[in-house]
């Protein structure tokens, strides 16, 4: 067993330590030979796809049966003594702060953990409500939005610091960077968030790429993970212009009369923003819960149509061959029209998101899969009598950007992994790829024994189902899925090797060059 004081620590670690310790433990179990059962291949999986907190317990447990010594050596560099500085922890209040030269320095020998902590609390402090006006130079500004895109620069820290004594003197806020949405895009970008973190530091994210251009946000739906609604509520009060969607849930897990209710109620609370992402649900999960699948064509077109009625119609008395409704309604209505999405990867899910939807939501990251998706989508749209211009395509892409292509690619491989092992042989022959070795994989992971599923994946397999490297060549690969027709790119899992400098390397060197 695991000291569960070792455990604590490790879910307390800083996000950037998770991330790279996480790295550290996919490694080790990638390179190790582990035989795994069901539940853990499970919990390995969505440790790969960035869950933390819940899952970290299980992954100690798969690497502690493998080699008890490995734990220590794991956590011995992220499991130290509590720094102690000179610095005294002073609650800030609206009398002068007397910041010195002194207090500049030790800021410069602060650890990057204790300058994240400050960094949260002062840009927590800036949004008080009893802060109002505050006045701010371009320079102000610009150190701020600095902080706000997780840049740890002391001089900015220094400097904000100054704003916010400022601010308190004269209690008055430090106004929230301007964000507007530019409507004549070429294409837009959203990025997917995955709520099994801690909601603050998701919530922080979810600020961060609005203010660096993001259009839309996606949460995912696992019941493993935090509730996707309550995340969006929170997320909802943090920011203000971008779109915020649940990406996907399906009529399985959620009766249709609570996400009718639920997506129309966060439509209010966020001024119009919300979007609904369905999709038929992950089959494994599913299974597992022994719930049983079928006719999910008809399922998800009642489903629509049946949410439809009840954000628009007093009563609602449906007749449908799986959905019955008499006399339903919702006591409150949306103020508009809420887009929904459906999540879709065969033909015939494709032409009926084109025909009931207003946009699709595609599990590909390459050219040649979307633009034959978007003929299958267009196909619905046309029986619609509806115009593909104002359909929104999306791409739901496996991501990772970094300044090191080779790490940006390695970081995928996990991921990919599981997509190769789930893929049609139809589609894999369409990349030219070894059918047999995706085979192998699916194999592999069905046993659990990970590492030698990742070894098979090969440059081949992750230009195929992944867009992964420097900006540059991610610019590259955007560009390709633009040309076929898709209008909207989501940054999917694993994002990076590193999700911080991933988040500025996508706010800086990708959103501004559209």
């Amino acid at each position: 067993m695991i000291d569960e004081k070792l455990i604590e620590k490790l879910k307390n670690l800083s996000e950037e330590d998770k991330d790279d310790f996480s790295e550290e433990l996919i490694v080790y179990v990638t390179e190790k030979d582990i035989q795994m059962s069901p539940q853990e291949r499970s919990a390995m999986f969505q440790f790969v796809k960035g869950h933390y907190k819940n899952i970290i317990p299980k992954v100690l447990d798969i690497v502690n049966r493998a080699d008890p010594d490995a734990i220590n050596k794991l956590t011995s560099k992220y499991i130290k003594p509590e720094y102690k500085t000179e610095i005294k922890p002073t609650k800030l209040k609206t009398t002068h702060i007397d910041i010195t030269k002194s207090l500049r320095n030790r800021i410069n020998k602060l650890s990057r953990v204790i300058t994240t902590d400050l960094i949260d609390d002062l840009l927590s402090v800036m949004t008080r409500d009893e802060l109002k006006n505050l006045n701010l130079t371009q320079k102000e500004r610009s150190d701020i939005l600095q902080l706000i895109k997780g840049h740890h620069n002391p001089a900015a820290l220094f400097n904000t610091l100054q704003v916010v004594t400022r601010a308190l003197e004269e209690t008055k806020v430090t106004p929230t960077p301007v964000i507007t949405r530019d409507i004549n895009k070429e294409i837009r970008f959203g990025v997917e968030l995955v709520p099994a973190m801690g909601l603050d530091k998701l919530v922080d994210y979810a600020r961060r790429f609005e203010v660096g251009g993001i259009d839309n946000i996606w949460i995912t739906d696992h019941y493993t993970n935090m509730d996707p609604y309550v995340t969006l509520t929170l997320i909802a009060k943090a920011t203000s212009i971008a779109y915020l969607g649940v990406g996907v849930t399906n009529p399985y897990m959620r009766h249709l009369a609570s996400t009718a209710s639920t997506i129309a109620s966060l439509d209010l609370v966020s001024n119009n923003r919300m979007k609904l992402g369905i999709g038929a649900g992950d089959k494994s999960t599913l299974t597992s819960l022994n719930i049983e699948t079928k006719s999910i064509l008809t399922l998800i077109a009642e489903t629509v149509e049946a949410i439809k009625q009840l954000w628009t119609e007093d009563n609602v008395n449906f007749s449908g061959r799986l959905i019955k409704l008499e006399n339903a309604r919702l006591n409150f209505k949306p103020n508009r029209n809420i887009p929904i999405y459906i999540g879709a990867q065969g033909p015939k899910m494709l032409k009926l998101a084109g025909n009931i939807g207003d946009g699709v939501l595609i599990n590909a990251s390459h050219e040649f899969d979307l633009e034959i998706a978007r003929k299958w989508v267009k196909e619905g749209v046309d029986s619609a009598n509806k115009k593909i211009g104002d359909f929104d395509l999306t791409a739901y892409t496996c991501f990772s950007i970094s300044g090191d292509a080779k790490k940006a690619r390695q970081a995928t491989v996990p991921v990919v992994a599981f997509i190769a092992a789930a893929t049609p042989q139809k589609i894999l022959e369409r990349h030219d790829l070894d059918v047999q070795k995706a085979l192998n994989m699916r194999d592999y992971i069905a046993k659990g024994d990970m590492s030698k599923a990742f070894q098979l994946v090969n440059d081949s397999f992750i230009d195929a189902f992944s867009v992964s490297g420097t900006a540059q060549q991610c610019l590259n690969k955007i560009e390709n899925l633009k040309n076929v027709g898709v209008t909207q790119f989501v940054f999917g899992s694993p994002l990076g090797p590193k999700k911080k400098d991933a988040i500025s390397l996508i706010t800086e060197k990708i959103v501004p060059s559209y």
